[in-house]
């Protein structure tokens, strides 16, 4: 039996007014599961009203919020150095988990984070300490919650598929860690022959400042026994677009049965960027207006989803 799917929405751009709307459109296509997104999740951290707001809009709508993207970014990613902003990001990400869970969220993606390794330029060795540290304190709470942080793979050293793998690989003990497999950053990180150096994204070059960029084989095969939830979207093979999938060069036919048969998989989350035009990641592959919910739904279902 396949793995349900979450829908990730840009629903922190809405007014509340049109939450419900969109909800019906997606209920009739038959989708009433959620990704608990970054803005969202920050949102009911910072805000009791906004708490208020989705419980009583998921209870009204019949949705669920069942996957969640934990807060990011360079003040709140794992290895964050800066001491006094790690107990209050940690601090943070307890209550974040706490809220997934009562939303009745499996899984709290979390990224490595790349920030202070890319514009600091602290050496990926400093970081890796305060990764660990990081998940030696958060993993007690997400056992008691019964919700498993799921690292997830990216495209700057801080975040290959190798480093989470030997990240999560020393918390083997504990059943609240796993990994979220990220589709288009693999694809991005891939060696294909085709591939040309020259036609990365700046960003990617400026990622990998110390040694160049060290691009990655088989990264699923490297994460498989981890995986516990994946990002579903599409690229070119030079950016993260974050693009529907079949508008770029993943081979969709070859990747889904390895997703759908990786041995710990909870879920599966969508994660395109609705969005067209011109983003800090490149040009979009979004047709004029963006993608529609109706092109998600069932472009998602061509992969084999329900």
């Amino acid at each position: 039996m396949t793995a349900p799917l979450c829908y990730n929405y840009p629903w922190h751009a809405l007014p509340d007014s049109l939450y419900p709307r969109v909800a019906r459109e997606y209920l009739d296509y038959g989708v009433d599961t959620f990704v608990f997104s970054d803005p969202l999740i920050k949102a009911c951290i910072a805000d009791p009203e906004r708490l208020s707001f989705l419980r009583c809009f998921t209870r009204r709508m019949g949705v669920k919020f069942v996957a969640t993207h934990s807060p990011f970014g360079s003040t709140y990613d794992l290895n964050i150095p800066e001491a006094e902003r790690r107990p209050v990001m940690l601090k943070d990400h307890v209550r974040a988990m706490a809220i997934s869970a009562e939303f009745g969220a499996k899984t709290y993606t979390m990224h490595v984070g790349a920030y202070h390794h890319c514009t600091k330029h602290i050496p990926v060795q400093d970081l890796r300490p305060n990764a660990i540290a990081s998940l030696e304190y958060l993993l007690p709470y997400a056992e008691k919650l019964g919700i498993v942080i799921a690292v997830e793979n990216s495209f700057e050293p801080t975040n290959s598929a190798k480093e989470v793998y030997d990240l999560v690989k020393q918390f083997d003990s504990s059943p609240a860690i796993g990994v979220c497999y990220d589709t288009g950053h693999a694809h991005f990180m891939a060696p294909y022959p085709w591939k040309k150096r020259e036609k990365y994204a700046s960003y990617q070059n400026n990622s990998w400042w110390e040694n160049g960029i060290i691009e990655e084989a088989n990264a699923l095969e490297t994460l498989q026994d981890y995986v516990v939830t994946t990002h579903i979207h599409d690229n070119t093979g030079y950016s993260d677009l974050h693009s529907m999938p079949f508008d770029g060069t993943i081979d969709w036919d070859e990747l889904m049965p390895k997703l759908f048969n990786c041995p710990r998989i909870l879920e599966h989350q969508t994660e395109i960027n609705f969005s067209d035009g011109s983003g800090w990641a490149g040009q979009a592959l979004a047709p004029t207006g963006g993608y529609s919910i109706k092109s998600q739904v069932e472009t998602f279902r061509k992969l084999g989803f329900n």
